[in-house]
């Protein structure tokens, strides 16, 4: 799968990291010109692109008590078979440049895709994933990768 990533914030408005950094994480962002975000952290956020330019969501669902999948990512299998149908999901472009997996990194040159739904006034961003290539489960040994260009270097 792509249990990490990774962005230049470069693109990225302050007000827009403001809204889930405090001044503290944020100045060690801005010195690092980099997120490196974790699914398993407490408020994990991936970047998406939109046409006000890049915003940042939720990574999907811990909470169980909310009725949407407890997940941050989604087959395009069972996307393609209607089984997100009741969310209304919209397909959106997470704007990455790396991804990990089991502490392998790889980069991601144009992003890669996922789907994001609404839980109330909450947007959450599920990355939507596939049956690995040879190449992705050889160097990460994970059956599922994310749809998108990868490169090992």
């Amino acid at each position: 799968m792509c249990g990490a990533v990774s962005f230049k914030l470069n693109n990225i408005s302050e007000r827009e990291l403001e809204r889930y950094y405090n001044d503290e994480a944020l100045g060690r962002l801005k010195r690092a010109g980099r997120a490196d975000i974790h699914y398993w952290q407490e408020q994990p956020v991936l970047p998406i692109l939109t046409r006000q330019g890049i915003q940042l969501k939720l990574w999907g669902n811990k909470d169980k008590s909310l009725k949407v999948p407890v997940t941050g990512w989604a087959r395009s299998e069972s996307v393609n078979a209607g089984k997100w149908e009741w969310l209304n999901p919209v397909k959106v472009v997470i704007a990455i440049d790396r991804g990990a997996e089991k502490k392998v990194w790889f980069n991601t040159p144009q992003g890669i895709e996922g789907i994001m739904i609404r839980n109330g006034q909450q947007e959450l961003v599920y990355i939507l994933t596939r049956e690995a290539s040879p190449a992705y489960l050889l160097n990460t040994h994970h059956n599922r990768e994310p749809i998108g260009l990868i490169k090992f270097t």
